[in-house]
Formats: C-alpha cells, sequence, structure tokens
C-alpha cells in the first residue's frame, strides 16, 4: 500500500521543487492565486460606457453641401480635368450633354458641342485617340486658369466612315475662365493662347 499522509505529499513536493524549481513553482502559485483574486473584483453588475450625447442633428430637409463646402470637395483643377475628360467622350460618343452643363453659359464651349452635335447628327463621327491634361495653374486672375494639355490624332468621318477631316493633335494651352457656384464650378470662357 502507497503512503499518501499529507506530510509525504508536502515532503515530496519540497524535494521535487527543491532550488531553482522552487522559484518557478512559487511564480506558479503567485499566478495561480492572483487569477481568483481578480475575477473577486468583478460584479455581476455590467458597468455602463458613458458616451456623451451626440450633437443635434440638423432638421433642414435637404442635405445639400454649402458653396464653401463643395469649392473644397473639388478643386479648380480637379473640375478643368474633368470638364477635359467630359471634351473628350462628348468627341467620341457624340454625347454632349454632360458637357454642356459644365459650362452652360461658355460660348466656345457652346459652339464645341454644337459642332460634335452636327456631326452626330449627319451620321457622322469623331474620333480622338487621347487627350491628356499636362497641367493646370492659376493665371493670375481671379477664377482664371492655364490649361496645358496634349491632344492625340482626331479624326472626323461622315455617315459611310470615310474621314472627311483631321487632325495631327499636339501641344494646346487655353486660358480659362471659371465661375464658382453653389453646386461647383462652371466655365465661363475659354480662350486658345500660344503653347
Amino acid at each position: 500500500m502507497v503512503d499518501r499522509s499529507p506530510e509525504w505529499v508536502v515532503s515530496g513536493l519540497l524535494t521535487l521543487f527543491s532550488g531553482r524549481h522552487l522559484m518557478h513553482v512559487r511564480r506558479a502559485l503567485a499566478a495561480a492565486l492572483a487569477v481568483p483574486l481578480l475575477l473577486a473584483g468583478c460584479s455581476e453588475d455590467k458597468p455602463e460606457p458613458k458616451m456623451p450625447d451626440p450633437p443635434p442633428t440638423s432638421t433642414s430637409p435637404t442635405d445639400e453641401p454649402t458653396e464653401t463646402e463643395t469649392a473644397e470637395a473639388e478643386s479648380a483643377e480637379d473640375f478643368i480635368r474633368r470638364w477635359q475628360a467630359e471634351a473628350l467622350g462628348a468627341q467620341n460618343n457624340g454625347d454632349t450633354k454632360d458637357y454642356r452643363e459644365l459650362g452652360p453659359r461658355c460660348r466656345p464651349c457652346s459652339d464645341f458641342a454644337d459642332q460634335v452635335d452636327q456631326i452626330y447628327a449627319n451620321g457622322g463621327s469623331v474620333e480622338l485617340t487621347s487627350l491628356r491634361v499636362v497641367g493646370v495653374e492659376s493665371a493670375g486672375g481671379a477664377d482664371q486658369y492655364r490649361l496645358t494639355r496634349v491632344l492625340g490624332r482626331t479624326r472626323v468621318l461622315d455617315a459611310k466612315g470615310d474621314e472627311t477631316q483631321s487632325f495631327e493633335g499636339g501641344r494646346e494651352v487655353l486660358n480659362v475662365f471659371l465661375e464658382r457656384t453653389r453646386e461647383s464650378w462652371r466655365v465661363k470662357n475659354f480662350l486658345r493662347t500660344a503653347a
């Protein structure tokens, strides 16, 4: 029969965990005793975090941005780049609606859109291989910008697909005059200048 008296168990443990092993045992026992103490500090009540009340919301019927918010949302440079992307799209697909909306009172914009509309109304098309904005910088005046762009080769085709006009393309500089509106920017005018 094996002796399992408490003295034997304690004596065996002390022998087993003597010296440097005893330090590890002490740490393990300390950790084992610390966990129940930490858990005893927790109560059954769940603490509720105290969050500040949210700021009052506006009861206005629309969430339209103000003029200042919109101008910050799209810079003049970003607007001009978007305007040029619309010009490329209008020529290549014949839909000038979005392009016209970016400059509804811009005479050269309307003239350009009218030419594109006329070509497509007659069954023709325009092929502009590329339009790359090289740079947009302030031209010194209020809402006046200098746009430098590179146009690819352009072909104007009639209803039969025959080329009626072509332009080699190249570098071009425009002075673009913008106006701010409640929603965004609009093109007021543009003039071609020497590259």
